[in-house]
């Protein structure tokens, strides 16, 4: 048998305690140390800088995608705005060419009325002259007929 299957057997113990364990752990100890701070920790902080810059960048998305919404909103209400704006004034000039309108149609048709009523009484007028000229005319007419038929003189 081997000299440590030897000491085991006779219930020796496997790892003897003496300066060297303690030099072990001081290196141990040591070379965690120089490496948390020489590497573990830039690498956490360079993760740590990546995640924030990631969650800053998904934030500011999520606050440009707020502030767009509520633009929009506001775009979309300005817009509503001055539509029912542009649809009153529409409204509004349609009722004031209404008005126009019917103000023009009642003066061309009391124009109008008044010009056929002038006609009418420049006809008259017109009629009565006729008249009378045609009875002067009509007496003579009469008296030259009645001549010639009967050969006297009236």
């Amino acid at each position: 048998m081997s000299p440590h299957l030897l000491t085991i057997a006779s219930g020796g113990a496997l790892v003897d305690l003496d300066g060297t364990f303690f030099i072990q752990f001081a290196l141990f100890i040591f070379i965690f140390v120089f490496l948390y701070f020489a590497l573990f920790r830039p690498a956490i902080r360079l993760i740590e800088a990546r995640r924030e810059a990631t969650e800053g960048t998904r934030e500011r998305a999520i606050a440009m995608k707020k502030e767009a919404a509520a633009f929009s909103d506001e775009v979309d209400r300005q817009i509503f705005d001055i539509k029912s704006a542009a649809i009153l004034e529409r409204d509004r000039m349609i009722e004031q060419a209404r008005r126009r309108d019917r103000d023009l149609m009642a003066a061309a048709r009391e124009k109008s009325q008044k010009a056929a009523q002038n006609a009418r009484m420049q006809m008259k007028r017109d009629g009565e002259m006729v008249r009378k000229e045609l009875e002067v005319e009509v007496e003579a007419l009469a008296t030259g007929v009645a001549t010639r038929i009967l050969g006297q003189s009236f």
